[in-house]
């Protein structure tokens, strides 16, 4: 699934660095079904669980119907995947941005974007040193949300948290 919102990269690869920590210690002792691999030293992917291959048809069929000026058939075909692989982020982060785009809720937007930004969140070590960069395609989706919850954090007045999490998604790239 390699499926993006037509985003390029985001500039010239920058050193590792410690990611921020989150302002209220750990919150989610469940593990996630996310994982990271280790592509190179500093550098990471994102590892997806295997229930997106399963759904990967249904994303790209909505996908369609989004891009043919569908969006509520879009929305309607990935609810149903997302039946067949709930912590799918491709899916979460088309459900924000339909969301976002098309029915300007931010605060719907926020619970997808939200979602799937938590998922890779737990799967990140609290000392970890490195870069999840968004020109891997595997880590595109996680980018693709977090850069959609900052703008819902921005709509709904949380510049706080906004600045916050663009701080976080600058040490990852």
């Amino acid at each position: 699934m390699s499926e993006t919102n037509g985003h390029g990269g985001h500039g010239p690869p920058k050193g590792p660095r410690r990611r921020p920590r989150p302002a209220s210690g750990p919150k989610h002792p469940k593990p996630s079904p996310i994982g990271l691999r280790q592509l190179e030293p500093g550098i990471y992917e994102l590892v997806h669980p295997k229930c997106i291959d399963e759904v990967d048809l249904d994303y790209r069929e909505a996908m369609e119907m989004w891009r043919a000026g569908e969006p509520e058939e879009a929305r309607d075909a990935l609810r149903f995947a997302l039946e067949g692989c709930s912590d799918n982020l491709w899916i979460h982060a088309a459900l924000g941005a339909i969301a976002l785009k098309e029915h300007r809720d931010p605060k719907l937007a926020m619970g997808h974007f939200g979602y799937a930004f938590e998922l890779v969140e737990r799967a990140i070590p609290p000392d970890f040193v490195g870069r999840i960069p968004r020109d891997v395609p595997a880590n595109r989706p996680f980018h693709d949300a977090l850069q959609g919850l900052i703008s819902c954090l921005r709509a709904v007045g949380d510049a706080r948290e906004a600045d916050r999490l663009e701080r976080m998604q600058e040490s990852l790239r």
